[in-house]
């Protein structure tokens, strides 16, 4: 560590700052100074004393006794001002706190927006890197939040359990546009709101909205509420449509909002790397001996609504195959709607034995040009129940493997299944028809049966 010579004579000056802001007569040793700096809230003891300059004029100190009273002092300030020894005092003179029982929105460095309503500033959740008093009337649009222009830096939204004190009911635009934000805790301390409109539109990373309850009685404006939430998944497995509104603002069955207490939402991972191989696994950390494009969960008992959903789709034109990894057995694996939707650049996807209790399909493979053969092979079929549009517009498909023993169970669906596929031909020569392109080609083509399968 680095030491240097300093005048006493500015440690003395930091020290009768502290002092005056804190209204004390406490003597501070260097090392002590930074502490005291970061525990200084706008409290006067009433009791300032200060001190006289010391006969030793200089001395030898550590490099990091002033760069934490300098870093202290950015805590306190929010600013990201460099301060050589002799402004230091003078930082800690102009200090002033946000003082009184206000409504509060803050900034932390880890990236959440935390809202609370309380006597001071100050966080539960970390360290506050920026304050903003919040209008309780409401705002009239994204862009009169005070927090507009970090929007992009937040990561969590958390309502503290005061926050119903503050009385608000306007939520119109609070969270519009906040693209990296994948969570909102504390919810319930909004029961009453009146106005909800695009209160989450456009936070396509947003994945939970955790509330211990929640009353929508008092909601009567809702437009556009969860439009664009493509990957919002409520603690029952609902997804909401861009249409959501007021009644999904629930919890239970076709409610966005999951009890932090009873979710039921089963998470897989999506690992796609720069060789453009996708791996879906149990496993949470990506392999750290490559090199990885993008990596996100999904919810597996889930029935996502739209492109967009999946952590992948951002860099979807380097994903080349795919592989359900071994690691899921023990997984039920309900659904992959929309997972591979328009990836025009996928040519294989394996691993098929691994996935179970598969039903639904919808939109799976929709408008997969750069599929030329797919290999179905290990799939077990005996819990499919929607095909819709399953494998539609895949202009380039030829041929869909399948193991021989493949039979669809009672009870499936799904229309369009095989829609606008002009080039499939069947294992027995069955060539697609205009005509015959929903769910019950989706059989093995043999002497008897016309399919569009291939028994591999």
């Amino acid at each position: 560590m680095a030491v240097g010579t300093i005048s006493t004579r500015v440690l003395t000056d930091i020290a009768n700052a502290i002092r005056y802001q804190a209204g004390v007569a406490t003597l501070y040793k260097p090392g002590q100074m930074a502490a005291a700096v970061t525990a200084l809230d706008g409290t006067d003891a009433g009791n300032y004393q200060a001190q006289s300059y010391m006969q030793l004029e200089s001395g030898i100190l550590s490099e990091s006794v002033l760069s934490d009273i300098a870093d202290a002092i950015r805590g306190q300030n929010g600013l990201s001002t460099q301060y050589q020894p002799g402004d230091m005092a003078a930082a800690i003179l102009a200090l002033s706190w946000d003082v009184g029982v206000k409504a509060r929105a803050m900034l932390l460095t880890d990236g959440t927006l935390e809202f609370n309503y309380r006597d001071g500033r100050s966080s539960d959740h970390g360290t506050i890197s920026q304050c903003w008093e919040v209008n309780t009337a409401g705002y009239s649009s994204d862009s009169a939040r005070p927090w507009h222009s970090i929007r992009a830096q937040i990561r969590k939204v958390v309502f503290d359990s005061d926050w119903s004190s503050a009385g608000m009911t306007n939520y119109g635009y609070w969270c519009t546009g906040m693209n990296q934000m994948t969570e909102v805790r504390g919810f319930e301390q909004c029961s009453g709101a009146t106005d909800v409109r695009q209160m989450f539109t456009s936070c396509g990373r947003l994945e939970s909205v955790f509330a211990t309850s929640f009353d929508n009685s008092a909601i009567s404006v809702y437009t556009s509420v969860l439009y664009g939430c493509n990957r919002l998944v409520g603690g029952t497995g609902y997804v909401p449509t861009s249409t959501a509104g007021k009644n999904n603002l629930v919890l239970g069955a076709n409610g966005v909002l999951t009890n932090p207490n009873a979710d039921a939402r089963v998470w897989v991972w999506a690992h796609l790397y720069d060789t453009g191989a996708l791996e879906i696994t149990a496993t949470q950390a990506p392999d750290a001996q490559r090199t990885i494009l993008a990596t996100g969960r999904m919810c597996v008992n889930a029935h996502y609504q739209a492109v967009g959903a999946t952590p992948w789709y951002e860099q979807r034109a380097s994903l080349r195959t795919c592989e359900f990894k071994s690691d899921l057995a023990g997984v039920t694996l309900a659904s992959i709607d929309y997972w591979f939707y328009s990836n025009t650049t996928l040519t294989a996807v394996t691993g098929w034995a691994n996935v179970h209790g598969l039903a639904s399909l919808r939109y799976a493979f929709n408008a997969c040009s750069g599929l030329v053969t797919l290999d179905l092979s290990g799939l077990d079929p005996s819990s499919l129940a929607d095909l819709f549009y399953a494998f539609a517009q895949c202009s380039n498909l030829t041929t869909i493997y399948a193991d021989s023993t493949w039979t669809l169970p009672a009870g499936v669906s799904g229309m369009g299944t095989f829609y606008n596929d002009t080039h499939l031909t069947g294992g027995n020569g069955t060539q697609y028809s205009g005509s015959a392109y929903g769910y019950a080609r989706m059989v093995i083509d043999r002497a008897g049966q016309a399919g569009y399968l291939t028994a591999s």
